[in-house]
């Protein structure tokens, strides 16, 4: 298990909590505090025995060298990954008041689209319509808040694809275990002391030379927005990406913007005519109060209207409220 590489680095209590196979997030506030998410809810930890800020900034560090990376004041901030995909995300002095802030997303285990069915997070006739989608090699998306589950449903309609096709995976950073014998896996990276960056973009300009079937993009955050569209909208079909967005509509409207700051000289109404042209499908996915993770919109996306500048969309699905 990758949580091994760090646990001789933590008091025995927080080792404890980094075993904890019902805690998705665990959340470390310096020494102010620490907070999981189990179940999708949010509780406070209380420890028996207290640590020091020193302590804990001295396992953190160690972390990050073990990880190919250094947290420094020069350097605060640490976005990086265990090697089974889990985040691990950290920021240091002078930026953190109280200490440092650590927080790991545990990736404990995939799901299948039949688990996520059963579990009531994914109604079964919207499975069989994404399927039949990515089977006719549709483009689409996967749009939601943070822990929503967009990375957790996508692995599960990946595993739907056939199994003879060439995948090549974008990440930043790697989270997808995919089982795929011909799927290539690549993460774009910062840049660091030591290390070039890579970005997104780069990667996906050098995809299109690797000869894919598919081309599947984790979370779209920044201009490489407009290289995803161009590429599926220049003949590379059955792409699925992920995207922060607060419904499925607004998932259309984020990934022109992002698009659209890439090549600041185009009109909106042409990025926006250009996503509605590479996306066929948008699925939203919600985190409730309760802490149920679910798909609560499927749209269909067949154009742009410059008329009344609006995307043209089909309600395939809309969950209720309740």
């Amino acid at each position: 298990m990758s949580f091994h590489l760090i646990l001789p680095f933590f008091p025995e209590e927080l080792r404890a909590l980094l075993l904890d196979q019902s805690i998705s997030d665990l959340m470390i506030n310096g020494t102010t505090g620490v907070y999981a998410d189990r179940g999708g809810v949010v509780r406070h930890i209380p420890l028996a025995t207290p640590y020091t800020n020193d302590r804990l900034q001295a396992a953190i560090e160690r972390v990050a060298r073990i990880l190919g990376q250094d947290l420094t004041t020069q350097n605060p901030i640490l976005n990086t990954r265990l090697p089974d995909g889990s985040r691990v995300a950290v920021v240091g002095a002078p930026s953190s008041i109280n200490g440092p802030t650590l927080t790991i997303r545990k990736f404990n285990r995939w799901y299948t689209s039949d688990e996520l069915i059963a579990s009531g997070s994914l109604p079964e006739d919207i499975r069989d319509k994404v399927v039949g989608f990515i089977a006719n090699k549709k483009n689409g998306n996967i749009s939601g808040g943070t822990g929503s589950g967009k990375t957790t449903l996508m692995k599960a309609l990946l595993d739907h694809i056939p199994a003879d096709e060439r995948l090549l995976i974008i990440e930043q950073p790697a989270e997808l275990k995919v089982s795929h014998p011909n799927a290539v896996r690549w993460e774009a990276v910062e840049e660091i002391p030591g290390q070039v960056g890579v970005t997104p973009s780069e990667l996906l300009a050098a995809a299109l030379r690797h000869r894919p079937d598919r081309i599947i993009m984790g979370e779209i955050r920044n201009e490489s927005g407009y290289d995803l569209l161009q590429a599926m909208n220049t003949g590379h079909g059955g792409t699925l990406s992920t995207i922060h967005a607060k419904s499925a509509l607004d998932a259309l409207n984020r990934l022109a913007n992002l698009a659209l700051s890439a090549r600041p000289n185009l009109n909106h109404a042409f990025m926006r005519s250009e996503t509605a042209q590479a996306i066929d499908f948008v699925l939203y996915c919600e985190r409730d109060p309760a802490g149920r993770r679910r798909v609560r919109e499927l749209i269909a996306v067949s154009g742009y209207s410059h008329a009344d500048q609006c995307f043209q969309t089909e309600d395939i699905y809309r969950a209720s409220s309740a």
